[in-house]
């Protein structure tokens, strides 16, 4: 039996190779004595330990580390699919891109994309590699990329869990291509935090809206944000309102008629005298 131990990590095979037991030296991995039959497996269990190496040297300059079922497979001549996790992430974003405008939104693409330089930037720093096999990534390259977020960017907790959900899109889409069969999230746990936003009373809006600005570009800022107060919709819904979403209804009355932007849903809004 061949026995592969990497920093704990312990593989075996067989070497389809057989001896007596009584000249066999387990010590040594070798048999005992000069016979040709025997100088001949100590031959090719020699050729065999020479090839292990190989694979261990060279798996070693491709990918940065190296595990002992990594050289069990190479020994073996098992082909797997070296897709990486870059290959994989920058389809995401392709794919993710075609959507803009459809089922999602730019401001989602550019939170994609950002995340993606972070594990760039995270496997340059942390592994000193360009790129990782996909099926190489266990769960311990999830912790390191959670605390890599919160100690180089001083991410908060909530925008941690915003990026570690981003990148979990990506394995989830590599594990249905059945890339990865073990999903290195299982067993991993962030939560988001209860923050408290805090709101403005009725008087302090009222002073917003009788405040008088310098100018009158504050002044539009002003009424944008009491518009949104009054309204309950986002920046960005306002920013795509236009004359026609204002509609006349059954109760004779004015009312915005509009899909918000980040969920496409119908929204109606009576428009309030302010």
């Amino acid at each position: 039996m061949i026995r592969i131990s990497i920093d704990g990590e312990i593989e075996q095979l067989s070497s389809k190779l057989y001896v007596e037991p009584q000249v066999w030296d387990a010590k040594r991995g070798r048999a005992n004595g000069r016979s040709a039959k025997i100088l001949e497996l100590n031959s090719r269990l020699q050729d065999i330990e020479v090839i292990l190496k190989e694979h261990y040297y060279d798996i070693q300059r491709r990918h940065g580390f190296v595990t002992a079922e990594m050289v069990r497979n190479a020994y073996m001549g098992i082909t797997q699919r070296e897709e990486s996790l870059l290959k994989v992430y920058e389809q995401h974003l392709e794919d993710t891109k075609k959507l803009v405008g459809l089922s999602k939104a730019d401001p989602t693409y550019r939170k994609y994309e950002r995340m993606y330089r972070r594990v760039v930037e995270f496997m340059k720093k942390k592994y000193n590699i360009t790129d990782i096999p996909l099926r190489e990534i266990k769960y311990q390259f999830i912790v390191d990329l959670e605390f890599f977020l919160r100690t180089e960017y001083k991410y908060s907790q909530n925008t941690t869990y915003k990026c570690m959900k981003f990148f979990k899109q990506v394995i989830n889409k590599a594990i249905r291509a059945g890339l990865i069969t073990v999903d290195p999230f299982n067993g991993y746990k962030i939560s988001i935090e209860r923050v408290d936003r805090g709101y403005l009373t009725e008087d302090e809006l009222c002073k917003m809206m009788q405040k008088e600005f310098a100018s009158k570009r504050l002044e539009q800022v002003r009424d944008i944000f009491v518009f949104a107060c009054f309204t309950g919709l986002a920046y960005i819904d306002l920013a795509h309102l236009r004359v026609d979403n204002i509609q006349k209804m059954f109760d004779g009355r004015l009312w915005i008629v509009t899909h918000r932007q980040k969920t496409n849903t119908k929204v109606m809004v009576p428009l309030l005298p302010p």
